[in-house]
């Protein structure tokens, strides 16, 4: 997970910078989480691995978070990153 609370612009350029990143989630994005997770197998199943970088952002467009203010009056975002990889491992629990 990194910074992005509304933009996805670092973790979209530390993706290019990487190279070696599999699938990059952003804020600005329409993302299908059922999509994401087929994806994810299937790079399982031929790669043995995946990369996956996702903007904080995402965790209020893929979660809802609960409209909490922090110290600064900043929107408290869902943690995305321990959320996701749940979903991928239940997932692919689900599919073995």
């Amino acid at each position: 997970k990194l910074m992005g609370r509304h933009c996805g612009f670092i973790a979209l350029h530390a993706t290019l910078a990487a190279r070696s990143v599999d699938l990059c989630l952003l804020p600005e994005m329409d993302i299908s989480l059922p999509r994401v997770l087929s994806y994810c197998m299937h790079l399982m199943k031929t790669k043995g691995h995946a990369v996956i970088v996702v903007a904080e952002g995402c965790g209020d467009t893929l979660l809802k978070s609960s409209g909490e203010r922090d110290a600064g009056g900043n929107k408290k975002l869902a943690d995305v990153g321990p959320w996701l990889r749940d979903q991928i491992l239940s997932y692919a629990k689900r599919m073995q």
